[in-house]
């Protein structure tokens, strides 16, 4: 039986952000995981609080100025656990990780960045890579935006018009063009394969040499998430220097390239800091025993192990993660211990007449409930196990829709759940 401090299950934003802070604190760390998390889904930009009222069309400028009144709003959200200080702890502590990896988070908890879609919509979010940041709208100006004939998920013109509609102060236009050498004749790229593209530098210099004709009187420019994927950093600089323009990025469909860049950061900051990491094997149960967390049993290609740490976090996410289940009955269930779910009753309460529902639907606050150290609990309010916290999207309360509060619950989370490890 492997034994080590603490054991994260899910490879998420909340379990990879865990995972790192307990090795550098010196923790003896395993991660394990079915497969890469859902940075890979996201846009790479961390929310806090986007909207406040949620079913506001203004984006906030201030997400921690709005906490006290969303709180006020949602009584059950997580933040109420965390607080404000676990924010911004949270966002420091990603920000330091990310650095140390030359992949740079911009912005604060006191000011979101306005960062333009691939709908031309805005999304406030509190701190972005560079890539993303620059794109805020806030800067004004004019920008080119350029998408590519073979690149099937991204519309310039769409986004273009629906930010000049919205008179931001930015002015838009946009350019498709077809890819240049060694892509030609593709009719379709996908997002990934086009990053790996960015990476040759002879590549880069066959594109700046088409767009030079389209750049006069544009400050900025703008590119689907693509700009490189292991070297992203020298293919921004490469091309700010080619072009003599700010370069910014837009996120689109998935795959998220830089939400892909974000995971990869993280692991390899988690193994950097001596911790372990295990993809592709599943937790498939787990032993309660005596208020703790006895055992966990791992399934993996060659054979089913057991596990067993002082410490065990569930980073699993929700019921689009596969955090928790559910049956056509209306059934909500944790799979690993079997954790109590709160939930609607009725599986025809999970839903509400308004499929873009501000406040979410009811079904998307299910979660489990925990004390204010993220322990599960019972009806009663009891700890269920002394050594085992939740954090991350299956809490209780939570909905991404609700305000756009995803990064910050996955950071303030992992903070408050290092916390009490670490103090127990």
């Amino acid at each position: 039986m492997n034994k080590t401090d603490t054991i994260v299950i899910g490879a998420g934003l909340s379990g990879l952000m865990t995972a790192n802070l307990l090795a550098q604190a010196n923790q003896n760390v395993l991660l394990v995981a079915k497969g890469v998390g859902t940075p890979v889904l996201a846009s790479g930009a961390m929310d806090v609080l986007g909207f406040q009222p949620v079913d506001s069309r203004r984006p906030l400028e201030n997400p921690l100025a709005a906490l006290d009144d969303f709180l006020a709003e949602h009584p059950n959200h997580p933040y109420r656990l965390a607080g404000a200080e676990a924010i911004r702890r949270g966002l420091a502590a990603l920000q330091r990780i990310t650095a140390a990896c030359e992949l740079p988070y911009i912005g604060g908890p006191e000011k979101n960045l306005h960062l333009p879609t691939a709908l031309g919509a805005v999304h406030p979010a509190a701190l972005a890579p560079r890539s993303l940041a620059q794109g805020d709208v806030r800067r004004g100006g004019r920008m080119l935006l350029v998408g590519f004939d073979e690149l099937r998920d991204f519309y310039p013109a769409l986004a273009a018009e629906n930010l000049n509609a919205q008179k931001l102060g930015v002015r838009a236009k946009s350019v498709t063009l077809p890819l240049p050498a060694p892509v030609d004749g593709k009719m379709n790229i996908t997002p990934i394969e086009l990053a790996r593209t960015f990476e040759q530098r002879a590549f880069r210099r066959r594109l700046a040499r088409v767009l030079n004709p389209h750049l006069k009187g544009f400050s900025r420019i703008g590119f689907p998430a693509v700009l490189g994927l292991h070297h992203h950093p020298a293919v921004l600089a490469d091309l700010e220097s080619e072009l003599g323009k700010t370069v910014f990025e837009i996120s689109a469909l998935p795959p998220s390239v830089p939400g892909r860049r974000l995971f990869e950061a993280l692991r390899d900051a988690l193994l950097r800091a001596g911790g372990r990491l295990i993809l592709g094997g599943e937790i498939s149960g787990g032993e309660i025993t005596a208020g703790r967390v006895t055992s966990l049993h791992l399934e993996t290609a060659n054979r089913p192990k057991l596990l067993s740490a002082r410490h065990v976090v569930l980073a699993t996410g929700g019921l689009f993660g596969g955090g928790l289940q559910s049956d056509a009955a209306g059934r909500v269930w944790e799979p690993i211990f079997g954790l109590p779910v709160a939930a609607p009753a009725e599986r025809r309460a999970w839903f509400s007449a308004q499929f873009l529902a501000p406040h979410g639907q009811p079904i998307a606050g299910a979660g489990v409930r925990v004390d204010a150290r993220l322990r599960p609990i019972d009806g009663e309010g009891r700890p269920l196990a002394r050594n085992l916290y939740v954090v991350g999207e299956q809490l209780a309360g939570y909905s991404w829709t609700a305000g756009r509060t995803g990064g910050g619950v996955s950071l303030a989370t992992a903070i408050a759940a290092v916390d009490a490890i670490i103090n127990r």
